[in-house]
């Protein structure tokens, strides 16, 4: 294009009729002097904010992805492109609650295409496309899709049922490796380091052969030699961060070794919900005068306590068709148990409160990151999460029953009896979260049983280990109680002798699923989650029966995991 004064003017024009929100005007002048050079990228960006500007959303998103296409520097419209798809977004979510189908589909079709390495809206597309009938387009997206995600189970069985075999797992992650490890690749740094994640954690959610364990190596040696430049500050500067924790959190060489010998425990005390201190023994005979079946457990700060431990304790002692004990741990409550325990207001002889000197201040020295856009988190919640897998293998070997070992934010809604029947010959019960293929999401922690068995044991000592090791670096992923467990599942397959596992029924037995408030749900522990209003539960029935509450209506705002 001509850069003469005339035309520059024009271009200057163009630029702040739109910026004066006078984009039908703006877009005369734009689409003139793209005739004279279509291929200006400053020009076409003009065109495709006058186009937004003007609320022609769809038409603004397919000229940014021609832009993009076209352009020498795609990483430099990522700031574009996020603007752009926010109303694309609001667009497509008010179409699709109207019912409004084939329209939707065109805004899931257009930001599939500008966003193609986004698996929500490639998800979009394929359900639109599926649901309108239009068989072609949803191969193609169930196509793009496994490519991202191999464990879309949707895809797959779509895939499966219109005649095309989903490529076998192992091809598919040699494909994968392939792709994230070329020398030859144009992709951005740090979109290789997600993709040598992404291709780690698919293999560490499946058991670990040696050829899985040679391509782990591989893939955790190229992510961490690579090299990463970020804005400081920025959300890809985050993202890397999240990446970098998570890939630094496995430890091939703890998963492979021997099983580490516990140290001494740490210093703890106990007290009855009727007001005796106890020690050890006095917590073993107790559970015995009870003639305990079972052990619930929890470990949570003292706000986290003053917030839920009310409903939990109270859930288990109504629901519970078992004799229980129910150990509450407060982090950090040594010297206060009586006092935390006062205002948790339960006096049932079948709760038990302890407490330990866990020092908040010097947990923080380690920095706690979680994915963007939350980042740094001010608390230590990676402390707060692991402590009760930390002080597991003692509960276990002290009280020698099954323990169940949660979230405090939880609730009980029905027996457990038949559950510890279909688990006896286990040694440790997983929630898996078979639609996650991310290693630190696989295994979700609000919900762990542990049997009273050599293999539980050996679990409960990789954990601690594993654990402590990891919370007294620099820094640490929020996610790492789950890699932990995710971890101790592969080194009781290296270790164990003969462990038996099995795994919670996510239909009926725990929620993977998040609930904002409490409503008809199917299952037997109900996890809260972040963000549950927990003012929801006064007054329901279901929940604790009737004349029965906790502090009055306050919704979450905690880190759970």
């Amino acid at each position: 294009m001509s850069t003469g004064p005339t035309t520059a003017r024009l271009a200057a024009l163009a630029r702040g009729l739109s910026g004066e929100g006078r984009h039908d005007d703006a877009l005369v002048l734009f689409e003139h002097l793209l005739t004279l050079d279509p291929a200006d990228p400053n020009l076409r960006l003009g065109e495709v904010r006058a186009l937004a500007g003007k609320g022609e959303t769809l038409a603004a998103l397919e000229r940014l992805c021609a832009l993009k296409v076209a352009s020498a520097d795609p990483e430099a419209l990522l700031d574009e492109i996020r603007a752009q798809s926010l109303p694309a977004v609001e667009r497509f979510n008010a179409h699709l609650a109207a019912g409004e189908l084939d329209l939707a589909e065109k805004y899931a079709a257009a930001l599939a295409d500008l966003i193609p390495q986004g698996p929500p809206m490639l998800a979009a597309a394929f359900a639109c496309n599926r649901a309108l009938g239009r068989t072609d387009a949803a191969l193609r997206y169930a196509r793009a899709l496994i490519a991202l995600e191999p464990g879309h189970a949707e895809a797959r069985g779509y895939l499966v049922e219109h005649g095309e075999q989903a490529q076998d797992v192992e091809g598919e992650i040699v494909q994968r490796m392939l792709a994230a490890l070329s020398p030859k690749s144009d992709l951005h740094p740090l979109i290789r380091l997600r993709d040598l994640h992404d291709v780690a954690s698919q293999i560490l959610c499946r058991p670990l052969t040696p050829t899985g364990l040679g391509q782990l190596q591989t893939l955790l040696a190229a992510a961490r030699a690579l090299e990463v430049t970020t804005e400081p500050g920025s959300e890809w500067e985050g993202w890397a961060k999240h990446y970098r924790l998570l890939i630094d959190a496995v430890d091939l060489a703890a998963v492979q070794g021997p099983t580490p010998v516990p140290g001494p425990e740490g210093e703890i005390a106990f007290r009855a919900a009727t007001g005796e201190a106890m020690d050890w023994a006095a917590v073993r005979a107790h559970a015995d005068a009870l003639g305990a079946e079972a052990v619930f457990f929890a470990a949570a700060d003292e706000a986290y306590v003053e917030l839920y431990a009310r409903w939990y304790a109270l859930s288990v002692l109504k629901y519970g068709d078992v004799p229980s004990l129910v150990v509450i741990h407060v982090i950090g409550g040594l010297d206060r148990l009586a006092e935390i325990a006062a205002k948790v207001g339960i006096s049932d002889p079948r709760v038990v409160f302890a407490g330990d000197r866990f020092d908040a201040e010097t947990a923080l020295k380690t920095a706690c990151y979680d994915a963007p856009p939350k980042g740094l988190i001010a608390k230590p919640v990676a402390h707060y999460q692991s402590i009760r897998f930390i002080r597991l293998g003692a509960l276990l070997g002290h009280l020698a029953r099954p323990v169940f070992v949660s979230d405090i934010d939880l609730i009980l809604q029905r027996g457990v009896k038949d559950l510890l029947e279909r688990t006896a010959t286990a040694d440790v019960v997983f929630n898996e979260n078979e639609a996650s293929w991310n290693a630190g999401s696989r295994l979700t922690a609000n919900l762990l049983q542990v049997n009273p068995t050599p293999n539980a044991q050996r679990l409960l000592a990789f954990l601690r280990a594993y654990l402590e090791r990891a919370l007294s670096g620099a820094e640490v992923t929020r996610w790492i109680d789950q890699m932990a467990l995710i971890l101790g599942r592969h080194h009781l397959a290296f270790r164990g002798e003969a462990a038996q596992i099995a795994y919670f029924d996510t239909t009926s037995d725990i929620n993977n699923v998040m609930y904002p408030s409490y409503q008809e749900n199917p299952f037997r522990f109900l996890s809260l989650f972040h963000g549950f209003d927990t003012s929801s539960l006064e007054g329901e029935a279901k929940v604790l029966g009737s004349g029965e509450s906790g502090h009055e209506g306050r919704a979450t705002q905690g880190e759970g995991s």
